[in-house]
């Protein structure tokens, strides 16, 4: 009986650490959204948005901005992505209007859970905010036909971020067959860690067994 309950823990604690292993690589995935409207709110844009599945660059694009005689509500929000991943950040690398770059002042634009509502906002500019006062661009710019922002996240990990491994100049000399069951480095490792802790357990148990016996 005694047994029966150490394999039972046994088994148990390696579907718990499989678990786990399989969330530290699993990737987050979040849609930045637009925040957009003029001042007459007579143009707006509360849908257009791209998704953020982890650490890269992104551009957000918008046509339904096109008419727009200035800004009134100018943000992103990166919705939930304070609330699941509180040490995530973004920053705004560039705003384009009609296919042109236009300027801002990097140091004014507000990041952060603004609204408290968890998701993780660039205030651009916001006539009801504090970039009213001190906007970071010219909040009476037009804009004849689109939009687009981007902006780079950090801190999700995933994403697009690491290098890609180098091509192979020349042909590489036949390698033995690959085994079936070989897996990446790090859910390998992590696979290989549960089964030894599980056969270590299970031998000792079965010892223990034949003692009693």
């Amino acid at each position: 009986m005694k047994l029966k309950k150490i394999l039972a823990a046994v088994a148990a604690a390696a579907v718990s650490v499989s678990a786990m292993a399989v969330n530290v690589f699993a990737a987050d995935s979040y849609n930045a959204k637009l925040g957009f409207a003029d001042t007459a709110w007579a143009v707006q844009d509360w849908d257009s948005f791209v998704e953020v599945t982890g650490d890269g660059q992104y551009t957000l694009e918008s046509t339904a901005v096109a008419g727009a005689s200035d800004f009134g509500v100018f943000v992103i929000d990166i919705e939930q992505m304070f609330a699941g991943a509180p040490e995530a950040t973004a920053v705004l690398d560039k705003v384009e209007i009609d296919g042109s770059e236009i300027s801002f002042d990097a140091s004014k634009i507000i990041y952060g859970d603004i609204e408290e509502k968890g998701n993780y906002r660039i205030e651009i500019y916001n006539q009801y905010g504090d970039t009213k006062n001190d906007s970071p661009v010219n909040q009476a710019t037009a804009i004849g036909s689109s939009m687009k922002v981007t902006f780079t996240v950090s801190g999700l990990g995933g994403g697009d971020t690491e290098a890609p491994a180098p091509a192979e100049t020349e042909p590489a000399e036949t390698a033995p067959a690959a085994d079936n069951n070989t897996q990446s480095a790090a859910t390998g490792n992590t696979s290989a860690a549960v089964m030894l802790s599980v056969m270590a357990v299970a031998g000792a148990a079965a010892a223990v067994s034949k003692k009693r016996k």
